[in-house]
């Protein structure tokens, strides 16, 4: 089965961009979006249901310090003269907004209400994290961190207030300002699926292209969409609005309309959206996630070496899939520490076996891409 599943995906590869090039790109999702507030409510929730599973994400993830952003940067600069081509990047994909919980409404979606405040205005009221923006303003050659969009808010509110009106896991996690606890899929995060009728599409991204473009300056080029869902619609509306690349996984969950999914491979590169092309995230570094599993450092790091070795072999850039829970110390500091060491050792085998690979923010790949398929059509 394995080898069938290898071979598979070998000529999946053969279809999709190809260069000689070592490229690598860093996705870290989730920047700016609100999850568990901070210890105490997480260990005010686990006494309330203490058989309620918890998984990294719902144990780990919180919103972002100034701290946090300051030292991914770091690590990130000080490796930089191991590489001769170019020096590490990470590119953070914010969602610009957050559900406003004093103003939402709970209820099925014919009369419930929902609001949302710009992450701004949600930092201001966060311990240690009104500086993020200022340091992310920085800009990427002084920071090693360059922000791309990855919508409004990371939210199904259709589907959260529903299940806050009658569930009481998410009712009480609502009250300590929490979200994704529920038990649905995706945990109710999947903001463009075409079930959340609260929100439009084209306001939901012209919203937050437009918040965007106040915080940081400019515009988005890239757009991973929450949880990787969104139809064709929405990609074509993002691409009206300048979106060029999508971030994307081997395969998405396309919606229906009935709640339901229908499962598409995607193809590195190719998008059924005039000017624009698909990244595909081949590698997986999520040590957040192998801590919370029992592995060790050097097992996460192995595995994911392991998958951008396979990347090159195929002719692909290696995309790495790497989220902010890696790398916040809000809800707790263990695993952070955990991934920062992971990342070192990992950028140190990198520097060793491909010293000459390149670093790539998704929207400088995604440019790259769109470029020679232009020249390749001009030379047909």
């Amino acid at each position: 089965m394995q080898t069938i599943k290898k071979t598979a995906k070998d000529l999946v590869a053969k279809l999709g961009y190809q260069t000689n090039r070592r490229i690598v790109v860093f996705e870290s999702d989730d920047w700016g979006a609100v999850r568990v507030p901070d210890a105490s409510a997480l260990a005010a929730f686990g006494e309330r249901f203490p058989s309620f599973k918890l998984d990294h994400y719902q144990s780990f993830d919180g919103l972002e310090k100034k701290g946090d952003v300051s030292r991914l940067s770091s690590l990130l600069r000080e490796n930089a003269v191991r590489f001769g081509a170019s020096a590490p990047v990470f590119t953070l994909n914010f969602a610009t907004a957050n559900p406003d919980f004093d103003r939402c409404v709970p209820g099925e979606a014919h009369n419930a209400h929902f609001e949302f405040e710009p992450i701004d205005e949600t930092y201001r009221t966060y311990d240690d994290s009104e500086g993020v923006l200022d340091f992310i303003r920085l800009g990427r050659s002084e920071t090693a961190l360059h922000p791309q969009l990855h919508g409004r808010e990371h939210l199904n509110a259709t589907a959260w207030l529903a299940d806050a009106a009658v569930d009481s896991v998410v009712k009480y996690a609502r009250s300590l300002r929490m979200v994704g606890l529920d038990d649905a899929f995706y945990n109710g995060i999947d903001a463009l699926n075409s079930g959340n009728t609260l929100v439009d599409a084209r306001r939901y991204l012209e919203d937050a292209i437009a918040i965007f473009k106040r915080l940081f300056g400019f515009a988005p080029r890239s757009f991973i969409p929450p949880c990787y869902v969104a139809n064709k619609k929405c990609e074509r509306i993002a691409a009206e609005m300048g979106i060029e690349t999508i971030q994307s996984s081997p395969k998405r969950n396309v919606p229906k309309g009935n709640n339901s999914y229908s499962r598409r491979i995607n193809v590195f590169g190719r998008s059924n959206v005039p000017g624009q092309c698909r990244l595909i995230r081949n590698v997986q570094f999520e040590p957040s996630r192998s801590m919370f599993q029992g592995k060790s450092v050097d097992e996460c790091v192995n595995a994911a070496f392991a998958e951008i070795e396979t990347a090159f072999i195929r002719r692909q850039p290696a995309v790495i899939c790497t989220h902010r829970v890696n790398y916040t110390t809000r809800v707790d500091e263990r695993h952070c520490e955990f991934s920062l060491d992971a990342l070192e050792r990992l950028l140190r085998r990198l520097a060793e076996r491909y010293p000459d690979c390149e670093f790539m923010t998704s929207d400088n790949l995604g440019s790259l891409i769109l470029d020679s398929l232009v020249r390749n059509e001009m030379e047909r």
